[in-house]
């Protein structure tokens, strides 16, 4: 395939430069109005993002800023249909090839298979050097930070194959065969990641911490709440089977690289969110046990501390930490 521009990867996305594809296409307007007349339908930070692009002022090497954007290869094949010439249809032809190839399976193959290499070899960095802040809960897998969507909705009294189905009808998620893909709309933000089965070569998609807090928002968007918040929890709870992991909150905030101060603050976002049992010793969410001195102390399941991590990391967020 001959190559007709340049095409970069960025973020696990194929990108071109905008400026480049005007020119290869021979766009008889200003690069300016092209963009202000056929770029209405396309999203800032999702199709294109704005760059600069330095190209040569004259015989003597001086170089200048040009504005340009990064868009994605979906955006620079729609854009190649809008030019009715043989260059529109070359170009279109020529993203089209792009696409089929990046989802091969094979592809998807040594993509996924490189990215385990990078990710293994900076987890031997990490574990030799901040492997505390490294350790994360077991509900996440092999692929560090990535949870499944059955675990997102077991806190909402769904099925994963129920909340798959809540996130396809609000378009965020397509199928395509057996498997699930993110529409490109929410392709560049980090939502989701992909777990590559070796040697078949199988992946499986999964959520991101990012990806997580953006479903919880959609289904608190859509009065859709935890089952913890759901009326009927404010009667006798029902006896939990749980063999998992606890954690105390000074454990919690070891984990998440925080000071000591917090360990006081995880306590009081576990009461804001309603973890602690009310008519036992335990739920879904929390325990209290007995020291050896006698008092009480709560401990978290790997659920309650999800919630708990959840609303600290929309903490610095909005406080930008």
């Amino acid at each position: 395939m001959q190559e007709l521009i340049k095409v970069k990867t960025q973020d696990d996305t194929q990108v071109v430069s905008a400026r480049e594809l005007y020119k290869g296409l021979e766009i008889a307007q200003r690069f300016s109005r092209w963009v202000s007349n056929n770029w209405d339908m396309f999203e800032e930070g999702i199709d294109y993002v704005p760059c600069t692009l330095s190209t040569q002022q004259n015989q003597y090497g001086g170089t200048k800023e040009l504005d340009d954007y990064t868009i994605t290869i979906d955006m620079a094949k729609q854009l190649a249909m809008m030019v009715r010439s043989e260059k529109g249809k070359q170009y279109r032809q020529y993203f089209l090839e792009l696409e089929r190839k990046w989802n091969d399976p094979r592809e998807v193959v040594k993509r996924g298979y490189t990215i385990l290499q990078n990710e293994n070899k900076q987890l031997k960095i990490e574990n030799g050097i901040l492997k505390p802040k490294a350790e994360k809960y077991d509900r996440y897998l092999s692929n560090k930070g990535l949870i499944t969507i059955t675990e997102i909705a077991k806190e909402y009294g769904m099925s994963g194959v129920k909340l798959n189905q809540f996130l396809r009808d609000k378009r965020v998620i397509y199928k395509r065969g057996n498997k699930w893909f993110i529409y490109q709309k929410y392709a560049n933000e980090r939502y989701v990641g992909y777990e590559v089965y070796l040697p078949e070569g199988r992946r499986s998609l999964k959520w991101t911490p990012e990806g997580e807090m953006f479903i919880r928002e959609l289904l608190e968007n859509n009065n859709i709440k935890p089952v913890l918040e759901q009326p009927q929890q404010l009667t006798v709870q029902e006896p939990v089977k749980y063999s998992g992991k606890y954690y105390t909150a000074s454990s919690i905030a070891y984990n998440l690289g925080l000071s000591e101060e917090w360990i006081m603050k995880i306590g009081e976002i576990a009461n804001n969110l309603k973890l602690k049992p009310r008519f036992s010793d335990e739920n879904i969410y929390c325990r209290k046990i007995l020291d050896d001195n006698g008092f009480p102390r709560w401990e978290y399941t790997q659920y309650g501390a999800a919630l708990i991590e959840n609303e600290i990391n929309k903490f610095r967020l909005a406080n930008q930490i």
